[in-house]
């Protein structure tokens, strides 16, 4: 028998070891055991499912919900209503507001609550994300299989989105993974620290189109929450 891929089935089918026994003589995969060969490849190709070491241990028991009292409540929520809502046509979020207000700290916490349910997640930095995803030298292979998991894992927390604006080519590549996710009702998770109606927008106010497809797209997959208020690191120093 395989050695146990979690601690304890979260489905509650099987024993831990990620078989369900159908019969003396039939045993079947669990979703659980499904669940680990998607986050053992998320690993291999993001390292730790690419959430930074400062991230890592960020929970939302930790965050002090008297900052961000609405945010905060929204995000327990949404950590309670994952599996209800991923399969709505609105079952993202996305997170605006100054530097410095928690806007990271509750992405993150989420996600970290939700890769304890064994939810396959992929998190990072846009700008990146979208450095891992250039075909480097000796092949593109390694790139189009990290596009491909954007695409299809079943939770992505893209952080800092409109931090760079990008060449043509990364403004395609995030259409492509945020289209793909909306065409199959696949959450996201977004932070950024410009209002949505300035990310379409160039320095001289004209409309980009690309990224008004991309902000399009954000509207339709994901509740806006504002994440207000003054930097709180600044009291810190």
């Amino acid at each position: 028998m395989a050695a146990s891929t979690t601690k304890g089935c979260p489905y509650e089918r099987c024993d831990g070891s990620g078989w369900v026994y159908v019969d003396s003589n039939t045993v079947r995969e669990c979703q659980c055991k499904k669940d680990w060969r998607k986050r053992t490849r998320i690993e291999k190709l993001f390292s730790v499912s690419g959430i930074p070491k400062r991230y890592r241990d960020r929970t939302l028991k930790g965050f002090n919900g008297e900052r961000q009292p609405a945010a905060y409540k929204s995000a327990l929520r949404y950590v309670e209503r994952y599996r209800e809502l991923a399969g709505e046509n609105k079952n993202g979020l996305c997170l605006v507001g100054p530097t410095g207000t928690g806007k990271s700290h509750l992405a993150f916490g989420i996600v970290n609550e939700l890769i304890k349910q064994s939810v396959a997640a992929v998190v990072g930095v846009v700008p990146d994300l979208l450095d891992s995803l250039r075909p480097k030298e000796g092949g593109n292979a390694a790139a189009e299989e990290r596009l491909e998991i954007l695409k299809t894992a079943d939770l992505v927390l893209l952080d800092d989105l409109g931090a760079e604006r990008g060449s043509d080519w990364a403004v395609e590549r995030l259409y492509l993974i945020l289209n793909a996710r909306y065409v199959e009702q696949l959450p996201t998770i977004i932070t950024t620290n410009v209002p949505l109606e300035n990310m379409e927008l160039d320095e001289y106010g004209n409309t980009m189109l690309a990224w008004e497809r991309i902000v399009s797209r954000i509207k339709e997959m994901c509740y806006v929450l504002a994440v207000d208020g003054e930097d709180y690191r600044r009291g810190m120093r």
